[in-house]
């Protein structure tokens, strides 16, 4: 039976190398931390996309509610004057920064030209019909996008270089992958579960696949989802496939709007292993759904789920 990726997170004495996957100086010694990057800056993002920036960013805009909260975590908060909507929650004194959310769920480039943005952050990808209009403004765009846990790490730290925060950027990677170490520590030595993970239901179960943020965290939580053979990042389960799988553990996420209770008394439910051994767990999703700075309070909750007790 194949086992969680354990070996998938980088281990704190590892940090010079995924430092240097940034693209940073690579080999710093034990007493002499890396040179922080100096401005003007060239990296390509997640897209290819090759970005200049002249100097660090005064004004930024966030497109996705995760990269809100990386922003106000390597203390560059005070810089964001532009967000994506309601769901840019968190901290609270984000609730109150100017939504930049237009039609058809892309940015309105006229708002983000108002507020005299010097950098725009994506955390969705495409959108070349938005992006372009601010290029061409000299408004440059910089997508980040996180498939693992991993790739979040990498990510953070490429925002702390766009931003002129590496430092700050770097410590909160350290102290992200510290915690998730801990966790796998943890359940090393715990025998494989399987699960299912629910999305939503909506005449149909909506799950995660292979190439899913989520799945990532799931497997390095300790889990062995049973929809591995999936060939989408969400796709569609039906109560015959669930049944089966039969998971031992039956995750719920909050944003499914169902609650345990519902899981249970679903028509076929009662024959899951999952419900007679009680075991049906709703997860927050806030925590594992927005690749943040919170992954690993959301890492930290399905290892309570999967491995209760663990020690």
């Amino acid at each position: 039976m194949r086992r969680p990726r354990h070996t998938r997170l980088i281990p704190i004495l590892l940090l010079a190398l995924l430092l240097g996957a940034c693209g940073l100086p690579q080999e710093p010694t034990a007493t002499t931390p890396p040179p922080q990057p100096t401005f003007p800056l060239e990296l390509t993002d997640d897209e290819g996309v090759t970005v200049e920036l002249e100097k660090a960013p005064e004004k930024i805009v966030t497109w996705s509610p995760a990269l809100t909260e990386v922003l106000f975590a390597i203390d560059r908060g005070e810089n964001v004057v532009g967000v994506s909507g309601d769901f840019d929650d968190f901290p609270p004194e984000a609730k109150s920064i100017e939504h930049i959310g237009g039609s058809n769920f892309q940015p309105n480039v006229e708002t983000i030209v108002s507020l005299d943005a010097d950098l725009v952050i994506d955390g969705f990808g495409g959108g070349e019909d938005w992006k372009e209009p601010l290029r061409d403004q000299d408004i440059p765009v910089v997508t980040v996008l996180a498939d693992t846990f991993d790739d979040l790490l990498h990510d953070i730290q490429t925002i702390g270089r766009v931003t002129g925060a590496s430092e700050e950027a770097d410590e909160l990677v350290g102290q992200m992958a510290e915690t998730a170490e801990g966790i796998q520590d943890r359940i090393a030595d715990q025998a494989a579960v399987t699960c299912f993970f629910e999305v939503g239901y909506q005449g149909g179960f909506f799950t995660v696949g292979p190439g899913a943020f989520i799945f990532d965290l799931l497997e390095t939580a300790g889990c062995e989802p049973v929809t591995a053979d999936a060939n989408d990042d969400f796709p569609q389960w039906s109560v015959e496939e669930l049944l089966r799988d039969d998971p031992d553990v039956y995750l719920v996420s909050s944003e499914s709007g169902s609650s345990v209770k519902a899981v249970k008394g679903r028509d076929g439910f009662g024959a899951l292993t999952a419900v007679k051994q009680d075991r049906v767990v709703l997860i927050d999703s806030d925590l594992i759904s927005r690749p943040g700075p919170r992954v690993v309070e959301g890492l930290e909750a399905l290892a309570e789920a999967l491995h209760p007790g663990a020690e």
